[in-house]
């Protein structure tokens, strides 16, 4: 596993207590977007204190493969999170399968970053982790998300009713995932390609 990928127009890099202040920035200016699908979060993790702390752990449980953290940076602006990406629950064995998580920042939305960060990060699960599923869970009302993961050959697979405790209330999720085949993987490579023809452009 890398500590640096690099897409048509964003560059990921895995979590460093080096990004604290910009962090604290990205995660400040998208608190209210982020608090409708995500546990509202203390006021100390808006400090860079706590910030440094949590990217170091981050950065631990990379090194021990049990989660990758990744900030996402567009090409030619190195001091600006525009998202992050996640993969989480990564299990070998008869399982072999991780999860995948990103957020996008919320004046960049609808410019197709999110299918950019979850068509790369499908592919480390794949390619590089050798997973044979990825899996995402997303709550019903946000079409955005459910879009991008289908573009990114998602397919829905189950209907989780009250499945996480999110601000006091248990919210339903809708169950994603894609399976690792040969076709996928040569369609994955076709829409990296384009992708990198459109950012050119």
């Amino acid at each position: 596993m890398r500590k640096r990928y690099t897409t048509g127009r964003l560059i990921f890099r895995m979590a460093d207590p080096a990004f604290a202040r910009m962090t604290v920035e990205f995660f400040s200016e998208n608190r209210e977007l982020f608090e409708k699908c995500e546990e509202r979060r203390p006021e100390e993790f808006f400090l860079p204190e706590f910030q440094e702390i949590w990217l170091d752990i981050q950065r631990e449980k990379a090194k021990k493969g049990e989660w990758y953290s990744f900030y996402l940076f567009e090409k030619g602006k190195p001091h600006k999170v525009v998202g992050t990406l996640s993969l989480s629950q990564i299990q070998y064995g008869s399982l072999c399968s991780g999860v995948i998580g990103y957020r996008i920042d919320r004046l960049r939305q609808g410019e197709g970053l999110g299918t950019e960060a979850v068509r790369e990060g499908t592919r480390i699960g794949f390619e590089e982790l050798r997973l044979h599923r990825m899996e995402a869970d997303v709550m019903p009302e946000n079409l955005a998300s459910l879009r991008v993961l289908e573009k990114c050959g998602y397919e829905k697979e189950g209907y989780f009713r009250e499945y996480l405790k999110i601000n006091g209330k248990w919210e339903d999720h809708i169950h994603m995932a894609v399976i690792r085949t040969e076709e996928r993987t040569k369609k994955q490579e076709i829409a990296v390609v384009n992708q990198s023809k459109i950012a050119i452009i």
